[in-house]
């Protein structure tokens, strides 16, 4: 259509549409993209039908295979709360990122390995004069139960010295 030339009764650019509707030309553009609004040429909406898909759009009702404003917008909104709920949680220590829980268990068992790599020298020179095998059973197993009992015991939030932060074997 050129300038000088009327507009058929009905027949809508993007910019009068997105004023009618209150919202900008981008706004539109996308709704059209997203098959809400259709054109009947290239920038050129019927005014009654775009309206009426645009408050179909906006009040919740979608057509077959498409998702509803409404129903977009709660899911977005469901997402959002879900992410503050995980921050707040992780705030309040009750949560723990991968990465804390990844250094936690590695300290665990390089504490836990340097228990067990001490036990061989210590109970080398014990073994040395024993002969009876039961003395020397309850000796092993008195030796790898205080170890496991010290990993049982281990917190990754404490240190030896019972203050936060460190290990507890």
């Amino acid at each position: 259509m050129r300038k000088g030339e009327k507009k058929p009764e009905g027949i809508v650019g993007t910019s009068e549409l997105a004023a009618i509707v209150g919202k900008t030309k981008q706004w539109i553009s996308q709704l059209t993209r997203d098959g809400v609004l259709t054109q009947v040429s290239r920038g050129k909406y019927n005014l009654a039908e775009s309206v009426q898909a645009y408050i179909k759009h906006i009040t919740g009702v979608a057509e077959e295979g498409k998702v509803s404003y409404n129903d977009e917008k709660a899911q977005h909104e469901q997402i959002k709360k879900e992410i503050a709920l995980l921050e707040l949680e992780e705030k309040r220590k009750n949560l723990h990122t991968t990465e804390d829980v990844l250094e936690a268990w590695g300290e665990l068992v390089v504490n836990f390995r340097g228990a067990i790599m001490v036990l061989a020298p210590n109970l080398s020179t014990d073994l040395a004069y024993m002969t009876d095998a039961k003395e020397i059973r309850l000796l092993l197993e008195d030796r790898f139960t205080d170890a496991l009992i010290g990993l049982s015991k281990y917190d990754p939030l404490k240190q030896d010295d019972g203050s936060p932060g460190g290990d507890g074997l």
